[in-house]
């Protein structure tokens, strides 16, 4: 893995990290359909851009510690796949290296 992949799932691990605090706030106030504010998962440094989910996709996206979600625009297809598309985010899914550091780093496990 090279330094600067290395980098990107490092940011990419502490705004999933970000998230959690997210849902853990916002998640007991908030019905099942309502729309909240995450921030991007994307591994760019100066993001600060925010993607709306309902508390069930994120459980969805949340349930595989390789996928993250992303500002569309925001995927970065060297280092991951496109899992899912919507107009309000995008579901991204770590290559193997990748993979494992999200899987290692994943505060659910």
């Amino acid at each position: 893995m090279t330094e600067r992949e290395a980098r990107l799932a490092k940011n990419e691990t502490l705004f999933r990290g970000v998230n959690e605090k997210v849902r853990e706030v916002r998640g007991d106030t908030a019905g099942a359909e309502s729309l909240i504010e995450f921030i991007c998962e994307c591994g760019r440094g100066d993001c600060v851009e925010q993607v709306q989910l309902t508390l069930v996709e994120y459980e969805r996206v949340r349930s595989e510690p390789e996928y993250f979600l992303v500002k569309p625009g925001h995927e970065l297809l060297d280092i991951e796949f496109v899992s899912e598309r919507n107009d309000r985010f995008l579901v991204v899914r770590k290559q193997e290296e990748e993979a494992q550091i999200a899987r290692e780093t994943d505060p659910r496990r």
